[in-house]
């Protein structure tokens, strides 16, 4: 009798819950887009110009469903004394408020290296909806010009150049990958200094359009076509110094970088002995820099340890049937952790010469000692010396 109750209680709660929930379904939209009202911005191209900003938004904005595709992506631009204002200009153009919520890339063109950082960004941190791990990068030329290209894969703009910023790359040491989150913290850390990807296009073959549908199908009427496509790369580095840009980092220095301040799960080294070329993978890598006060002038130390095999070589062919292919020869490693140590001491030179601390060795003095830190804060990139550590084995 009483598991009867329960049952009759339980369906009944049952029935209620199914009331509710439909009844919220038809009332409330859940915070979700209203795609008659909203497009869907994907990624933000900002220039900087003499009277304000130009913003160009890559949306997706709305179409019939009963179309092939149901939303077509697009180009906006719109201009105003300050980026927020400039999104306004867009929404006066085209009617459709753009939403920032699924916004994951803000691309800033070289026109801003003359403004400061932070005054650049500001209306991205002070948005609440545009997500902070939403990638930053700076591009050589227009940031419109950029989204105006046509990927060689016939993909999205944004989504090429996503692919070229990912995780992956940024495990393998071949991209500084940050986010509006990361660039903050790093300019806010006592050594101020902040980096991101600079992205190239690289021209290819012939096609593309600047409008497409979401099925992938060019979407027709009122795209701008483009003729040639680009691959993008963002193998060099853009660096910043108290929100003032200070310059571009070369590919080896840039792998430098991502050596100290990333996670690197697979680094891809070309080294020479003998004149042959031997490409050694290195695996295991675990690298971190260190200051250390104890001396007359503080010393910057670099400490890397990594297992290595062999990629690729010109000599001995691994289908020569040559017994243990995979080992590296000890000068193999010796002329690798060289390699490194000049790549290190190069990026050394740039933070030098450019006062612009990427290895946060003032950041590390001011945490662990501070009275050091007061002492040297002003000088410390030009007085400290540096010792690199670096040691690779061969995988057994």
């Amino acid at each position: 009798m009483k598991a009867t109750v329960l049952q009759r209680v339980a369906r009944a709660a049952m029935l209620v819950l199914v009331a509710i929930m439909l009844f919220l379904f038809f009332s409330n939209d859940f915070g979700l887009v209203d795609i008659h009202k909203s497009s869907i911005v994907v990624a933000v191209g900002v220039d900087a110009e003499e009277d304000g900003y130009s913003v160009t938004a890559q949306a997706a904005v709305p179409t019939p469903a009963q179309g092939e595709g149901s939303a077509a992506y697009t180009r906006v631009t719109g201009k105003g004394a300050t980026v927020a204002e400039a999104l306004d200009d867009i929404n006066a153009k085209t009617g459709f408020y753009p939403k920032l919520t699924f916004c994951n890339l803000v691309i800033l063109g070289e026109s801003c290296k003359n403004y400061d950082l932070f005054t650049v960004l500001d209306y991205f941190y002070r948005n609440d909806y545009i997500p902070l791990t939403a990638l930053v990068g700076m591009c050589g030329g227009s940031a419109k010009d950029l989204l105006g290209k046509q990927p060689a894969d016939g993909s999205m703009t944004s989504s090429a150049i996503q692919r070229a910023m990912s995780e992956e790359l940024k495990n393998s040491a071949n991209c500084s990958t940050v986010n509006l989150k990361l660039i903050a913290q790093s300019h806010g850390s006592a050594s101020e200094a902040a980096y991101m990807p600079y992205i190239s296009a690289e021209e290819g073959a012939e096609g593309g359009s600047t409008t497409v549908a979401s099925g992938g199908k060019g979407a027709k009427g009122g795209g701008e076509q483009k003729s040639g496509s680009a691959e993008f790369t963002c193998g060099q580095t853009a660096a910043f110094t108290g929100g003032r840009f200070a310059g571009i980092l070369t590919r080896e220095q840039a792998v430098a970088l991502n050596l100290v301040q990333n996670v690197t799960r697979l680094a891809v080294i070309n080294a020479q002995y003998g004149g042959d070329n031997y490409t050694v993978g290195l695996k295991s890598v675990s690298c971190r820099a260190s200051v250390d006060a104890g001396g007359d002038v503080p010393a910057l130390k670099v400490r890397l340890r990594a297992l290595a095999n062999v990629q690729s070589a010109d000599a001995a062919p691994s289908a020569e049937g040559s017994a243990n292919t995979h080992l590296v020869k000890e000068e193999v490693l010796r002329a690798a952790e060289d390699i490194i140590k000049e790549r290190m001491a190069s990026l050394v030179g740039f933070c030098r010469q450019n006062d612009c601390d990427l290895f946060y060795a003032k950041k590390l003095l001011y945490q662990h000692n501070y009275d050091k830190y007061v002492l040297f804060k002003e000088d410390l990139l030009s007085v400290m010396t540096e010792d690199f550590d670096i040691q690779i084995k061969s995988v057994r």
